[in-house]
């Protein structure tokens, strides 16, 4: 262990060092002010010293200098703007859907199992998917974010919808202790103003949606003053707010976030159900993802096909379907309704 981390340390630059040895002075001063107690202060202490670990370990991530660092809840958004943007633009798109799921204290290492343990219970997931790949895609991101240098601004992009709305809480939260300057874009309000979306009769609310050119000129035009430190302040505290409770569904409604039970869209499953069976001539069983893409399609909020399966199956469960198949994955089984 000591040697591998000196090889790394040795072939840090000048600048990431310096960046490296303010971030960690930062974080010791934060702990040593806080009315902690020892026990609390001690575990924060191991907490940092992990994540300048894994900094240390990747920080190939930041080989290159980049000029501008964007962050996006979503691995699709993040390949579109990795497409669109010109210059020197790294682009970290945070691998999790945070419309759905456990986020109590996500920001500490107790919340981050207890939603690996709830996704691996509730969504059908490739196996080991969970422990292996998306716990691993987490943890790569969390020391990616770490290692941003002090000197790079940091752009997030959000949208109107309960995922990246939660994501930017969150990702404010990770970025209470860096000095960066830091931008905001929603990207919806952004499309309207720039591209008069009522021409064209659609509402973007998801940054995934805007195709690549398009991100890249909102960029350009509509990036506007960094945050305040009175701003960043309040994205932090509505990530407390948030983390604080154990829902495990969001949606967005009238401009917030709201916590709805796991229930909520058990209703307008079995009313699709019902629409869907009154088209065919004999009641029969109808695939499962049928069902499933035709609830989405209603949805103003998107929750994922993964979590309106599990609703699926707990109707089923609860005997408002009957079920042929075996439901390891949506398109292994189908549904009737009793």
């Amino acid at each position: 262990m000591d040697d591998e981390l000196k090889q790394v340390i040795q072939k840090l630059s000048c600048s990431k060092a310096k960046s490296l040895l303010l971030h960690m002075m930062y974080r010791l001063k934060t702990i040593k002010e806080s009315n902690d107690s020892q026990e609390e202060m001690i575990e924060k202490l191991y907490f940092s010293q992990d994540r300048i670990l894994g900094v240390l370990k990747n920080e190939n991530h930041f080989e290159r200098e980049y000029e501008t660092v964007h962050i996006v809840c979503g691995e699709s958004a993040a390949g579109s703007l990795k497409v669109g943007l010109e210059g020197e633009n790294k682009v970290i798109g945070f691998p999790d859907f945070f419309a759905v799921g456990s986020i109590w204290e996500l920001h500490k290492e107790v919340g981050r199992n207890r939603r690996y343990e709830w996704l691996r219970d509730h969504l059908i997931y490739p196996d080991d998917f969970i422990e292996e790949e998306y716990e691993r895609r987490f943890k790569n991101t969390l020391s990616e974010i770490d290692a941003i240098p002090s000197q790079v601004p940091i752009v997030i992009w959000t949208a109107e919808n309960a995922n990246e709305q939660t994501g930017v809480c969150y990702l404010f939260y990770l970025l209470k202790e860096k000095i960066n300057q830091i931008y905001l874009i929603n990207t919806t309000i952004a499309y309207q103003e720039l591209f008069n979306t009522n021409e064209y009769q659609y509402f973007y609310l998801h940054t995934g949606e805007v195709v690549p050119e398009k991100l890249n000129a909102i960029y350009q035009k509509k990036l506007s003053k960094p945050l305040t430190v009175q701003e960043r302040t309040q994205f932090e505290k509505e990530w407390l707010s948030l983390s604080d409770s154990k829902g495990v569904v969001r949606i967005w409604e009238n401009n917030k976030i709201k916590t709805v039970n796991e229930d909520h869209f058990d209703e307008m499953i079995v009313t699709t159900a019902q629409q869907l069976y009154s088209k065919q001539k004999e009641k029969d069983f109808m695939k499962s993802g049928r069902i499933i893409g035709e609830v989405l399609g209603l949805l103003d909020n998107n929750v994922g096909d993964a979590f309106i399966e599990y609703r699926l199956r707990s109707l089923i469960y609860k005997g408002v379907f009957d079920i042929k198949g075996i439901p390891k994955g949506m398109r292994y089984y189908s549904v009737k309704l009793r």
